[in-house]
């Protein structure tokens, strides 16, 4: 009868943790964008995000970031307009067209991050070691669920 009950229970937190993380992810992001000198949307961030990792066609972006092809071409020509992305002929393909990240957009995110782990530092200064602990395996956790549910996409 036990089992029944932690069975329960457990399916309980796992429901609860599927509504509040995304809203929880999305919270920390909305706050910390709010507090950046950079001018930027979640969704510019994202997609420079995807082009640091590499090259990517509109029709991906627009698949990854689950938006409009029109709408994505719009968002790539504000960034290409502020220096941070470029498009440019794929050599394996001359009639496809890449969007990449240029070295002005690197130095863009790296002033994100940079202020993102300021904003954290100071705020996290102020937790208890155990809290601190806590969050930096729950990182390990979220890593290992990103990757689990990475894979079932492909």
């Amino acid at each position: 009868m036990a089992t029944t009950s932690t069975g329960k229970r457990r399916g309980r937190q796992v429901d609860e943790i599927a509504v509040a993380l995304p809203q929880r992810a999305a919270s920390l992001m909305r706050l910390f964008l709010t507090r950046t000198t950079v001018p930027i949307s979640r969704t510019e961030t994202s997609v420079l995000v995807a082009l640091e990792e590499h090259p990517r066609r509109i029709t991906e972006l627009a698949a990854r970031e689950r938006v409009t092809q029109p709408g994505i071409t719009l968002l790539v020509n504000r960034l290409e307009q502020r220096g941070w992305a470029e498009r440019h002929v794929d050599p394996n393909d001359r009639r496809v067209v890449l969007v990449s990240i240029t070295e002005q957009g690197e130095e863009v995110l790296a002033r994100l991050r940079s202020e993102y782990r300021a904003l954290f530092h100071e705020e996290m200064a102020t937790l208890p070691d155990e809290d601190v602990c806590t969050l930096a395996s729950a990182i390990e956790i979220l890593d290992r669920l990103i990757e689990r549910l990475t894979a079932q996409e492909r």
